[in-house]
């Protein structure tokens, strides 16, 4: 019996939409912790007096999602911190909270969270090294976070790109490179703890392999 029309397009519909993103429980759940750490990290401020913006852990926060979460779940973690200091919990810099600090000078270094969690896991996922960890995270954590936040800073404040790159980021570099080669460590260890748990057979499941 042949298909009907209706039938072969809702099919075929249907098969476009199988592939949609389908995160496991576990990756949503080290997303929440993700931001929550993320949260407690934005606690450690530094104010310097030449630029608008501070120096903070949150950006440790950003690599260590995109590491340990991978894409997917990294993005979903900085979209889940964003809604929470939205909602008015004080989970943004020094304790900061609101929507309006979005619109701040700091709004695109937040907002390039996002995007910089994404892009940290998935060039994390491509590769197990040491030395790929890292340049995973300097590319998602620091090159593209940044390029975010001055592209935003040299529109907010009316100031020239370079200029709005010399106050946001050159100052921060520094810090940034301790920041990734710390995500490199922890974020490399507890995904092989992950991986480890992934593989190793749960107590019940030894005991009717041995049967």
């Amino acid at each position: 019996m042949r298909a009907s029309r209706p039938e072969i397009v809702s099919s075929a519909l249907n098969q476009r939409r199988s592939p949609a993103i389908s995160l496991p429980l576990s990756t949503v759940l080290r997303s929440a912790m993700m931001a929550a750490l993320t949260g407690v990290l934005a606690l450690v401020q530094i104010p310097l007096p030449f630029s608008p913006v501070p120096i903070t852990g949150q950006t440790l926060g950003v690599m260590l999602a995109g590491t340990v979460a991978g894409p997917w779940g990294g993005a979903l973690s900085m979209l889940g911190y964003l809604g929470l200091g939205c909602l008015g919990f004080p989970v943004f810099a020094g304790g900061q909270a609101g929507a309006g600090t979005l619109l701040g000078p700091t709004g695109g270094y937040l907002l390039g969270f996002v995007i910089g969690a994404w892009t940290t896991g998935l060039l994390s996922s491509l590769g197990r090294t040491r030395k790929h960890l890292f340049l995973a995270n300097l590319v998602g954590g620091i090159v593209v976070l940044n390029l975010s936040g001055a592209i935003y800073l040299s529109w907010y404040a009316r100031i020239p790109l370079v200029k709005a790159f010399l106050l946001g980021t050159v100052p921060f570099l520094p810090g940034d490179m301790i920041k990734a080669s710390a995500a490199t460590y922890v974020g490399g260890r507890l995904r092989r703890h992950h991986q480890r748990i992934k593989t190793d057979p749960l107590p019940w499941q030894q005991h009717k392999k041995e049967e």
